[in-house]
C-alpha cells in the first residue's frame, strides 16, 4: 500500500510540474487562472443560492378621493371603470386586459384601444349601473369619479359595498390631483414603477409652468374667465369658478381666473350673461370657451364674437375669444392628458411664454400613449 501511494504521489507532483509549464507557454498573454478546491463533502459541494422571497403586497389599504379607506385583498383582476380617462391610465400601465366592464361613454374616449371600448358597458357615473350586468362580469374593483354624491356615485358606493365589492372613487378639483391618481391606480394594481414614470412626466411639466408663471411681471399677469361654450349664448352660461381643476389652471399658468374672485355654491355655476358683464365685463381680458363638441364650440365662439351684447365684454370687443375642445375627443380633460390641456391655456394666454402645447402632446403620446393609441 505504501508503495501504491509513492506511486500516486509522483503521478500527481508530475501532472502539475506539466501544468505549469503548459501555462507558461501558451501565448504571451498572461492567464489568471481560478482554482477551486474540493469540497470535502457533496453537501458543501452542492450550488447553495439564496432564495429571497418578496414579501406579499397584499392586501393593501389606500385612502380613495372620497376620502374613504379600501382594502384590496389581491391584485384585482376584473375590473369596471366608469371614465374613460381613468382607463387610458389603466392602459398605461399595462392593465388593461384585466377591464371586463365600462361606463357608458367610455366607447367615445378617442384615446382607447377598440378592445377597451367594446368591453360591456354597464351604466354612467351619473346615472347609475345596472346591477344584474356588473354582478354577472364578477368584477373585483370598480373605479368611479366622485362628485360628492351628487349624481349616483354615492349610490354606486353603497350597492357595490353591500355585494362586497371594493370601489375606488376619484376625482380631480385640482390638476395635482390627476397625478395623485396615476399613484394611487399604480398602488392599486402593483405597477408603481409605471406610474411613478407618468407622474414623474407629469409633474415635470406642471413644474416647468409655475416655474414660467412665477416670472411673469404682475403687470403683464392676465384676467381671465373660462366659460363652457353655451348652447344659446343668451345665457344662461356655466363658469368655472373655485373647485374647478380647470379654473385652477388659469391661476397656475399666472393669469388671473376672475370667478375666483366670488363665491359659489358650486364649481360650475350657470350665470346669465347680464350678471357676466356687469361681475367681469370690464376686467376680462381673456375669454377661453370649452365644449365636449368641436361644432358646438366654433358655432358658440362665432355667436359670442358677432353678438352686440356680448361686445360689452372687454375681450370680446378687443379680439381675445378664444377656444378649447375639451373632453374625450380633446385635451382638457382628466387624467394625464390634462397637461397638454394645461400648455394649450397656456399657449393662448401666453403665446410667447410655453412650450408649445403640440410638442408636450407629443412627448405623451410617444412615451406613454403609443403601445395602445397611434397619435393624430
Amino acid at each position: 500500500m505504501k508503495s501504491r501511494g509513492k506511486i500516486f504521489t509522483l503521478f500527481l507532483v508530475g501532472v502539475l510540474l506539466l501544468a505549469v509549464v503548459a501555462s507558461g507557454c501558451i501565448g504571451g498573454e498572461t492567464t489568471t487562472t481560478t482554482i477551486t478546491a474540493p469540497s470535502s463533502s457533496p453537501t458543501e459541494a452542492a450550488s447553495s443560492p439564496t432564495t429571497t422571497t418578496a414579501a406579499p403586497k397584499y392586501p393593501i389599504t389606500v385612502t380613495d378621493f372620497a376620502e374613504r379607506t379600501v382594502t384590496i385583498e389581491k391584485p384585482p383582476e376584473r375590473v369596471i371603470v366608469l371614465s374613460g380617462y381613468w382607463a387610458e391610465i389603466l392602459c398605461v400601465l399595462g392593465v388593461q386586459d384585466r377591464i371586463v366592464g365600462i361606463g357608458k361613454y367610455v366607447p367615445y374616449d378617442t384615446y382607447l384601444p377598440d378592445d377597451v371600448k367594446n368591453r360591456t358597458v354597464v351604466g354612467s357615473n351619473f346615472k347609475g349601473l345596472n346591477w344584474e350586468t356588473v354582478v354577472g362580469l364578477n368584477p373585483d374593483l370598480i373605479i368611479i369619479d366622485w362628485y360628492g354624491g351628487k349624481y349616483a356615485d354615492a349610490e354606486t358606493i353603497q350597492k357595490a359595498e353591500e355585494l362586497g365589492i371594493p370601489v375606488i372613487a376619484l376625482t380631480a378639483r385640482t390638476i395635482e390631483d390627476n397625478v395623485k391618481v396615476v399613484e394611487l391606480l399604480g398602488k392599486v394594481f402593483d405597477k408603481e414603477e409605471k406610474a411613478g414614470e407618468l407622474a414623474g412626466w407629469m409633474e415635470e411639466k406642471l413644474s416647468a409652468v409655475k416655474e414660467t408663471a412665477a416670472q411673469i411681471p404682475e403687470s403683464e399677469r392676465k384676467n381671465a374667465l373660462l366659460i363652457s361654450a353655451p348652447k344659446d349664448i343668451a345665457g344662461p352660461v356655466t363658469v368655472y369658478a373655485n373647485g374647478s381643476a380647470w379654473a385652477s389652471m388659469v391661476e397656475l399658468i399666472g393669469a388671473h381666473n376672475l370667478a375666483s374672485d366670488m363665491t359659489f355654491d358650486t364649481q360650475w355655476p350657470k350665470l346669465d350673461l347680464e350678471k357676466i358683464i356687469a361681475y367681469w365685463g370690464n376686467d376680462t381680458d381673456v375669454l377661453i370657451l370649452t365644449s365636449f363638441s368641436q361644432d358646438r364650440l366654433e358655432d358658440a365662439m362665432n355667436g359670442i364674437k358677432n353678438d352686440s351684447r356680448w361686445q360689452e365684454i372687454k375681450a370680446v370687443k378687443e379680439g381675445h375669444v378664444y377656444g378649447i375642445l375639451a373632453g374625450s375627443k380633446g385635451y382638457l380633460d382628466w387624467g394625464p392628458r390634462i397637461i397638454v390641456g394645461l400648455y394649450q391655456m397656456a399657449n393662448i394666454i401666453y403665446p410667447d411664454r410655453y412650450q408649445s402645447w403640440e410638442s408636450v402632446r407629443d412627448e405623451l403620446i410617444e412615451k406613454f400613449y403609443s403601445p395602445f393609441y397611434p397619435g393624430e
